[in-house]
């Protein structure tokens, strides 16, 4: 009752202050900046537009909320009644945008679950981490964690409406991530809401496997090609403000160390995966196991195959995860993609139950499964999950 009398002042007669920019981090109601959407955020709105507060830009455009669209705040560069209303409910917790209203794929092979299930030319995109969707494959994917924290208010992803949701393509590399990237702005035209709430992006992979290290991916031709799948999102309305997750390239070498003993991979499988740089002569010369288990790291002693595979491994490391976090922060920051965050997975380690045995290179249902579980822990939605607290 109290928080009702305090809107009353300010019901007939509000003005309206024009926003000068947009927030960097997108609107939550925080409008005094302290981390949390609380009644002093409610006070200070409604002292705005009783006009004895004056915000700062970065103030207002945090406040500027309404409309929602399904669900999502969709600023529309003015603070009025409707904005402070919406203050309101998030500060008595009737109103949540952690949540998106649905979820979208960009990837490679990993996003189509190649080989998930041990059939090296079958797709199981059921079992994908991000937009799974079967419910018994031991996959806790992003896309049934939704559901279940949304319910009715979630768009999910299931069998019907996979060719709508996942996007991912076996073989891509970062030069179709704009493709893909425009394949998601029209898919978004096709839902409840049509626009595209959340979007989970691993590319990458397919540009750091090559037959030798020299020919790995140009990193200017990385970050050019990423940049313009970022462009593609920035500039169309339907993905704009949509929570874009970009995971980074994963430690591809554990995948090598934990199959590197099976002799059917090693001998007979691996000479047809196209990621030589990593896999070729599968025999191990580091120095000792301390060595091996420390891909960092160059020890005194380390075989050539040694070197290669911890080249490879730095090369990830230290040039194409830059990429994508920095430039991604820059478009953040710049309010292109405000509501766009990088997802580091780079110290997550593949054991031999995370890697199919049919291809002995991607990930298992398990290694899904292990995805899932890291970028959720890792990403503001896992924020407060006691799952994620070990």
């Amino acid at each position: 009752m109290q928080y009702k009398a305090l809107l009353l002042p300010v019901v007939f007669g509000a003005g309206i202050l024009m926003l000068s920019s947009a927030a960097a981090s997108g609107p939550d109601g925080d409008v005094n900046l302290d981390g949390e959407t609380d009644v002093v955020d409610l006070l200070w709105g409604v002292q705005t537009l009783q006009g004895s507060r004056s915000l700062l830009p970065d103030e207002q455009a945090q406040g500027d909320l309404a409309p929602l669209v399904a669900g999502v705040p969709q600023p529309d560069g003015e603070f009025t009644l409707g904005d402070v209303i919406l203050i309101l409910r998030i500060a008595l917790g009737g109103l949540d945008f952690s949540v998106p209203g649905n979820l979208f794929n960009i990837g490679d092979s990993i996003g189509e679950g190649q080989a998930a299930d041990g059939d090296i030319d079958d797709f199981a995109h059921e079992k994908v981490w991000s937009t799974g969707y079967d419910g018994n494959d031991g996959v806790n994917s992003f896309n049934e964690r939704f559901e279940t924290a949304a319910g009715p208010d979630y768009y999910e992803n299931d069998s019907g409406r996979d060719a709508l949701f996942n996007h991912a393509v076996s073989g891509a590399e970062m030069g179709d991530f704009a493709m893909q990237a425009q394949q998601v702005v029209a898919a978004a035209a096709q839902t409840p809401s049509g626009f595209a709430h959340s979007i989970a992006v691993l590319l990458g992979s397919n540009d750091v496997c090559a037959d030798s290290l020299a020919q790995m991916t140009d990193p200017l031709l990385f970050e050019a090609e990423y940049r313009a799948g970022l462009d593609v999102l920035a500039e169309s309305p339907a993905t704009q403000l949509a929570q874009v997750h970009v995971s980074s390239i994963p430690a591809i070498y554990w995948l090598w160390n934990a199959m590197r003993g099976d002799f059917i991979c090693r001998v007979f499988i691996w000479p047809f995966v196209p990621c030589q740089n990593l896999l070729d002569d599968p025999s191990n010369d580091c120095v000792s196991t301390a060595s091996r288990e420390d891909p960092d790291n160059i020890y005194p002693g380390d075989g050539p195959d040694c070197i290669r595979r911890k080249t490879f491994h730095a090369n990830i490391r230290d040039i194409y995860n830059p990429i994508l976090h920095d430039v991604l922060q820059e478009y953040r920051e710049s309010g292109r993609l405000p509501n766009a965050r990088y997802s580091d997975i780079f110290d997550v380690r593949f054991d031999s139950i995370h890697i199919n045995d049919g291809d002995c290179f991607h990930p298992s249902a398990a290694g899904h499964a292990l995805l899932a579980e890291e970028g959720w822990c890792r990403a503001p939605w896992g924020t407060g999950d006691a799952a994620c607290a070990n």
